[in-house]
C-alpha cells in the first residue's frame, strides 16, 4: 500500500544522506492540516549526534523533504517543528482501495505478533453467585483483545480461572443449608432467589461443605453459559482447587522458601520479597489454620502461565484487585520470570439505568444486576458494544433504554445500520468485473472516508500494543459517520458518469469490508439488512 511506498522512499532518502535508517515510523496525523502521513524521523536522528554531526532538527528534516518532494505520488512535502509531513495526490490515495478489495476479510491483519504467544485471562467471576457486571465487563474487553492479538499474528490462549475454594465457598454452603432447613434468610451470608434455586438443583448433601462445592460447580457452568451467550469463549479453564489437589501450590511455596522469600509471622506464612522497594508487597500465603490463601494459589497459577515462556501475559481484572497486582508482579519476579511481559487491565464497575432511574439490584441475586438479565434486555450486540465504548478505567452508567432504540442515538444501531446500508447499495449495483478509475474520487467526503479506511491496519496494530480496545468502537462509530456523510453528499447509484459510479461503488465495498472486519473483532454482528 501507499504507506509502505512512502516508508521505502523515506528509508532511501535517509540512507542517501548518510544517516541511519532504522526505526522508521510513519503515522497518520489527527489534524489533516499536517498531511496524510507524518514522520518524526528527524527527531530520532538528531538524538544520534555521532551519526549526524551538528545538524539541527530542522536541517535534517528539510534535507529529507528535499529528497522526497518530487516523488510522483506526492502533492507536497512540508516540515513543521521537525516533523516531515506528506501530502498524497488524491488519485494515488484512492488507488489503495484496490488493495482493501483484494485483501477482503484479511484487511487490517499484520505480522506484528507473528511467532509470539499471548495468554489472556478474563471474566474469572466470583464463584458464589450468578455472573454480574462487576465481572462481566471484563469479558468483552478480554475477548476483543484476544481477537486483536490473533489478527496481528499472535498465538493466543484464552483463559478462565475458577477460584472455587476458600471461605466464600463454605459460607455459600452454609447459606444453602440454612435455606433448605427453612432458616431465617437474614442469617445467611448469601441471599436472593438463586440460593433457593440451588437448593432445588443440587439435591441432597451431607453437610455445608459439600453443599458449597456442589453449588460453585453448578454456578460455574451457568457462568460459562452466560459468557457463551455474550459471545465470550475460552480455550482453557483452570480451577483453583486443581492447584491445591495436585500439589502445585505447595511446590511453588517450597521454591520460594528455598529462596528465603517466605517468613512466619503471627502463626501465618508470608511472602516476603527481599528487595527494599518491594517491602509493601508482603502478603499471607498460608493462614494460621494451614489453609492456602487465594494469593498462594494464584502464584502457582501464574507459574503455569510463565513456565511456557509466553511473550505476553494479560489479566483483565476488576479495579478492586489493584492491591493484588503489585504483589503478583513481585512473585512473578521472585520466580525468575520477566514481569515486564505481565500486563494488567483494571476495569471499573458498571451501573445500569432506564432513563434516569438506576437499577440497583435484581430479585435473583439479591444484591446486584446479573449479566443474564441485561443480556435478555438488550441483546448480545448492544451489550458488548456498550461495554466496549469506554476506557476500562471509566465508571459508566449504561442506559438500557438507549441501547434498545432503533435510531442513530443508539451507537451500535448506528454502526450496524451503516453496514446494512452499504450491503443494500452494493446488491443493487452491477459493477462486478469492471475496471475502476480511482482518480474520479476527489470530493472531500470521499477522501476523508478513504483516509479513515486506510488507518484501520495501523489502529489494529496499535491496539495490540496499547491494549486499548475501546478505540475499536470509536473507530467504528467514526467510520459509520463518515460513510453516512459521504452517502448523503455523493450519490452512488445515481452518480453522473459510469466511471464515477464505479469508483464510488468501489469505495462502498472497501468501506463495507473495513466495517465488517471491525465488527468481527468486536464480536458484534454485521447485518446485511435491518
Amino acid at each position: 500500500m501507499l504507506k509502505q511506498k512512502i516508508l521505502q522512499d523515506l528509508q532511501k532518502a535517509v540512507e542517501e544522506l548518510g544517516l541511519p535508517s532504522t526505526d522508521l515510523v510513519l503515522s497518520i496525523p489527527k489534524n489533516p492540516a499536517f498531511g496524510d502521513y507524518t514522520s518524526n524521523i528527524a527527531l530520532q536522528l538528531v538524538k544520534q549526534s555521532s551519526a549526524n554531526g551538528k545538524q539541527s532538527l530542522d536541517e535534517i528534516a528539510k534535507k529529507i523533504s528535499q529528497k522526497m518532494k518530487d516523488l510522483n505520488y506526492l502533492e507536497k512535502v512540508e516540515v513543521v517543528n521537525g516533523f516531515v509531513n506528506f501530502f498524497v495526490k488524491p488519485e494515488k490515495l484512492a488507488e489503495d482501495l484496490q488493495e482493501i478489495l483484494e485483501q477482503g476479510e484479511n484487511f487490517g491483519q499484520s505480522n506484528f505478533g507473528k511467532g509470539k504467544k499471548a495468554r489472556v485471562e478474563y471474566v474469572s467471576a466470583n464463584p458464589t453467585g450468578p455472573l454480574h457486571f462487576g465481572n462481566a465487563r471484563g469479558g468483552p474487553i478480554g475477548d476483543v483483545l484476544a481477537n486483536v492479538l490473533e489478527f496481528c499474528g499472535y498465538g493466543v490462549l484464552r483463559e478462565y480461572y475458577d477460584n472455587n475454594v476458600g471461605g466464600q465457598v463454605t459460607k455459600l454452603g452454609e447459606s444453602i443449608a440454612n435455606t433448605k432447613a427453612g432458616g431465617n434468610p437474614e442469617d445467611q451470608e448469601y441471599k436472593g432467589e438463586y440460593v433457593a434455586e440451588i437448593v432445588d438443583k443440587i439435591g441432597n448433601f451431607k453437610d455445608a461443605k459439600e453443599a458449597g462445592e456442589k453449588a460453585v460447580d453448578l454456578l460455574f457452568h451457568e457462568i460459562i453459559k452466560d459468557c457463551a451467550d455474550l459471545g465470550i469463549k475460552f480455550d482453557q479453564v483452570y480451577h483453583e482447587s486443581g492447584f491445591v489437589n495436585i500439589g502445585a501450590t505447595k511446590k511453588v511455596l517450597d521454591e520460594l522458601e528455598k529462596k528465603d522469600l517466605l517468613k512466619k509471622y503471627e502463626g501465618a506464612i508470608w511472602f516476603a520479597p527481599k528487595d527494599e522497594f518491594l517491602q509493601d508487597r508482603e502478603c499471607v500465603v498460608v493462614k494460621s489454620d494451614g489453609e492456602y490463601t487465594y494469593f498462594a494459589n494464584d502464584i502457582a497459577y501464574h507459574k503455569v502461565k510463565f513456565v511456557e515462556n509466553p511473550d505476553l501475559v494479560i489479566n483483565i481484572l476488576g479495579a478492586n484487585h489493584h492491591g493484588h497486582v503489585p504483589r503478583l508482579q513481585a512473585a512473578i519476579t521472585a520466580l525468575g520470570f520477566d514481569a515486564k511481559r505481565y500486563k494488567v487491565i483494571l476495569y471499573q464497575w458498571v451501573r445500569f439505568k432506564k432513563g434516569e432511574e438506576l437499577i440497583k439490584m435484581s430479585k435473583r441475586s439479591g444484591t446486584f444486576v446479573t449479566a443474564r438479565e441485561v443480556l435478555d434486555e438488550v441483546g448480545k450486540d448492544a451489550l458488548r458494544f456498550s461495554l466496549l465504548q469506554y476506557s476500562p478505567q471509566t465508571h459508566i452508567d449504561l442506559d438500557l433504554d438507549l441501547y434498545k432504540q432503533k435510531s442513530s442515538k443508539n451507537p451500535v444501531f448506528y454502526v450496524q445500520y451503516a453496514h446494512a446500508r452499504m450491503s443494500n447499495i452494493i446488491k443493487k449495483s452491477d459493477q462486478d468485473g469492471k475496471e475502476v478509475d480511482y482518480s474520479q474520487l476527489k470530493d472531500n467526503h470521499e477522501l476523508n472516508l478513504i483516509k479513515h479506511l486506510l488507518y484501520f491496519p495501523d489502529l489494529v496494530t496499535a491496539i495490540s500494543q496499547t491494549l486499548q480496545v475501546q478505540n475499536l468502537t470509536e473507530y467504528a462509530i467514526s467510520l459509520a459517520d463518515l460513510f453516512h456523510r459521504f452517502y448523503e453528499a455523493c450519490p452512488v447509484l445515481q452518480a453522473g458518469s459510469g466511471s464515477l459510479k464505479d469508483a464510488r461503488l468501489a469505495l462502498m465495498k472497501a468501506s463495507k469490508i473495513t466495517l465488517a472486519n471491525t465488527l468481527k473483532l468486536l464480536g458484534v454482528s454485521a447485518p446485511e439488512r435491518m
